[in-house]
């Protein structure tokens, strides 16, 4: 039997996953934000949610990032191939909020 990981090493995880995706390198741009959305959901509830619903809790409860993680929505359910393109700025912005998050999540922890 495996053990699920302890919430210290998940917040670990989610730093490295954050990081990685904040230099975008291989990811589409609707990718990155819905990873991110899951992020802070998880660092909010302690549950994992599915990237949609993720990004609907974000959009509706943070404006600032709200049509941003709207338009990631709505490329995702695009062919990939056919993905829209996000402004990177704003994805920046959008993931170094994320990474916030971690953070806090992480000194709450004692991680």
């Amino acid at each position: 039997m495996i053990a699920a990981p302890d919430r210290t090493a998940v917040l670990a995880a989610l730093r490295d996953s954050v990081r990685e995706h904040a230099d975008g390198e291989g990811h589409l741009a609707d990718n990155r934000v819905l990873n991110g959305c899951r992020a802070a959901v998880y660092c909010r509830t302690g549950h994992w949610f599915a990237k949609r619903r993720a990004g609907e809790v974000v959009a509706a409860s943070e404006p600032v990032f709200r049509s941003l993680v709207t338009e990631a929505l709505s490329s995702f359910e695009r062919p990939r191939a056919e993905a829209l393109t996000l402004p990177p700025a704003d994805v920046r912005a959008f993931l170094a909020w994320v990474a916030g998050r971690v953070d806090e999540a992480a000194v709450a922890t004692g991680a």
